[in-house]
């Protein structure tokens, strides 16, 4: 290096001063500092002003710029405090990198001797051994130390990070676990949590109103697991980034895909600000990408908080768009997934069964049908039709041959407004379906499922998409059979923890109040058969069913594949006994001897289930695909939609 190629950097005020007589004449430099940077010309140098960036950010963005282009900077106090310290953690960051890509790929050996070590130290539950992919996850964890853990759902994500956290606690590298997640998950850590280590570990809801966290807060010793919603993470970053201060924290997302969102939203910037205080930071989730490869920006930003594995949100999303297998590889040092054959899971069984569609039951479908056709037929081209038909609501056809009673209120999570039709017919039949105690014909069919399970002593799980099926299901249950019956949906609370009204904090719930978790363990609890009524909705999600439910019963689906196989792995997950087999009962309308919009869903799920399994359950990385508002995945996509438009098409002309 030629000393004309040397370079000065030192703050002044808001800015950085570049010195270096050689800069004068080079026009790349030029275009950089006063183009990109907005530096003016000062001093035979450039004044590089702040701008949105920090002082820290600025002098590596000109740092690197130089070296680039083949100049030698240097720089005094604070700068070179600054780029000493980025330098070192660019080696350190490269160093962990190589060596969990060694880790990764078997080239290095893994001497868990250490873990078991540290673990059995600590008072590790010889009742919960982890299984071989469960040690694989604890190695890489312990080599990348910062990682993500996209294992399939049903994986023992919860017990392979205790585990790393365990040996964490053991060795000294911190002394406090902050988890933060959805609410249904703090059960599943509670619970683990006293399985695996009793009460060495202190695993403490942060909830309550603001003076109840803070005091929360206040009493954190070594060695406790706090739980924290995401609202409350947010509310509360100040008092956190504190608590951080005072202790070596590993920082635990629980679900991490809930906070994928790839600008704006308060979850997302709280979390990576808290990130950068912690000393080990994981994310968890079996659906890392739920819409797109910009869902990963987040989540990594979590794990590596200056930016190492995304850069820039802009050229992070140029990435994605350009070459997302690139990205996908340079990330995957840092990612384990355990793919469900990994699980050695017995395989379920799927079994349909038919419920003819009788009485005002099958007028209300076929009115529902025919309004359908009335719209397509007044639409002038193909693509008119099928918009007409995402208008009218598919879902509509579905509701009616599940339980026409669920016209009879709005649902908000569908965003459906309750029926308000024009023609008198149709909504003379609902009236009268209302009021003639007609019971529906997929509810009987299932009644009598249900006595067959329950005469083999067993348990089943009913699902239902529609909040109105399931209250009316239990009532059919209760008043048919002579079994304990249960209904967990999206107004019983879930943690034992409710919301404020207008309110996105959690507030203390009376003892007595019904929780999802109470629900759940009683169901889970029963001695013999036992029905659980849920949706989708409020159960896809942190719930396990398996240790003693092993049948599922359909009352109806929509055409979110996802949602479908999700609902499956509550009852199809690990830990489920080798010589259990789960049953899957599905429940399809037939109208007149025909097929009804169930055989187009059937058809439909079993050709995006392929796809959809290698997505959910494979060991590769890729994205789902789903949208953001529930109901465009109910609905069906351009395909589904052209289907039904042939199916009522050829039915109507």
């Amino acid at each position: 290096m030629t000393e004309s190629k040397k370079v000065s950097l030192e703050f002044v005020d808001d800015a950085v001063f570049v010195r270096g007589a050689v800069l004068a004449g080079d026009r790349r430099a030029r275009l950089f500092f006063r183009s990109i940077l907005g530096a003016t010309v000062r001093d035979g140098g450039y004044l590089c002003p702040r701008r949105r960036l920090s002082n820290p950010a600025l002098v590596l963005k000109i740092y690197d710029w130089l070296l680039a282009n083949g100049y030698e900077a240097e720089g005094a106090g604070e700068v070179k405090t600054t780029v000493s310290s980025e330098l070192e953690r660019r080696v350190s960051f490269a160093r962990t990198r190589d060596a969990a890509q060694k880790q990764k790929a078997g080239d290095a050996g893994y001497d868990f001797s250490r873990v078991d070590s540290a673990m059995q130290s600590f008072g590790w539950s010889s009742n919960r051994k982890l299984r071989q992919h469960q040690r694989v996850g604890v190695a890489h964890a312990l080599t990348a130390i910062n990682v993500g853990n996209f294992s399939v759902p049903g994986a023992g994500k919860t017990t392979t990070t205790l585990a790393t956290a365990v040996t964490h606690l053991q060795t000294g590298t911190i002394d406090l676990l902050v988890v933060v997640g959805p609410l249904a998950c703090f059960d599943p850590w509670e619970k683990e949590t006293r399985i695996a280590v009793g009460s060495l570990i202190k695993a403490r809801r942060v909830r309550g109103s603001a003076r109840q966290r803070q005091a929360i807060y206040q009493q954190t010793k070594p060695r406790d697991l706090l739980l924290l919603s995401y609202p409350t993470a947010a509310a509360d970053q100040l008092t956190l980034l504190d608590l951080f201060k005072r202790h070596n924290v590993m920082l635990i997302v629980d679900e991490s895909h809930r906070v994928k969102r790839f600008k704006g939203g308060v979850w997302a910037p709280a979390l990576v600000e808290l990130a950068k205080r912690a000393t080990v930071r994981m994310v968890l989730s079996g659906t890392p990408m739920p819409q797109s490869g910009k869902d990963l920006y987040t989540q990594l930003n979590i794990l590596w908080p200056d930016g190492q594995l995304t850069g820039t949100r802009d050229a992070f999303a140029a990435r994605i768009d350009s070459d997302f297998d690139e990205v996908v590889r340079n990330v995957m040092p840092f990612v384990s997934r355990t793919p469900k054959v990994a699980l050695g899971l017995p395989p379920y069984r799927i079994h349909h069964h038919s419920a003819e569609l009788t009485g005002t039951q099958a007028e209300i479908y076929e009115l529902i049908e025919n309004r359908f056709r009335q719209r397509i037929k007044d639409a002038a081209t193909w693509k008119d039709k099928i918009d007409s038909l995402r208008r009218g609501r598919p879902i509509r056809l579905l509701q009616a041959a599940a339980n026409p009673l669920t016209f009879s209120s709005k649902d908000s999570y569908f965003r459906l407004p309750q029926m308000d039709d024009s023609s008198p017919t149709l909504m003379e039949r609902l009236a009268d379906y209302g009021s003639s105690g007609e019971l529906p014909a997929k509810s009987l069919a299932a009644i009598d499922l249900i006595k067959s399970i329950a005469d083999r002593g067993e348990k089943v799980v009913c699902w239902s998409n529609f909040v109105p099926n399931l209250d009316h299901f239990r009532i059919l249950v209760s008043e048919s059979l002579n079994i304990p019956c249960y209904q967990v949906d999206g107004r019983v609370p879930a943690g034992r923890d409710a919301l404020h009204a207008g309110s996105s904090l959690e507030a203390e719930v009376p003892g007595d109040a019904d929780t999802r978790e109470s629900v759940i363990e009683r169901f889970l609890r029963e001695q013999g058969p036992a029905v659980l009524i849920t949706n989708p909705a409020s159960c896809s999600e942190s719930i396990s069913l398996h240790s003693s439910c092993h049948n599922a019963i359909y009352l109806d689906r929509t055409y979110d594949c996802a949602m479908f196989l999700q609902s499956i792995d509550r009852i199809h997950r690990l830990g489920l006994p080798p010589d259990v087999t789960v049953n899957v009962h599905i429940i399809d309308a037939r109208l007149n001897g025909r097929d009804t919009v169930d055989a187009l869903v059937e058809n439909s799920l079993a050709s995006k289930a392929r796809r959809m399994q290698q997505l959910l359950e494979g060991a590769e990385l890729l994205p789902i695909n789903l949208s953001d508002e529930p109901a465009v995945d109910a609905e069906g996509t351009e395909a589904d939609l052209e289907s039904l438009l042939r199916y009522l098409l050829g039915r109507g002309e």
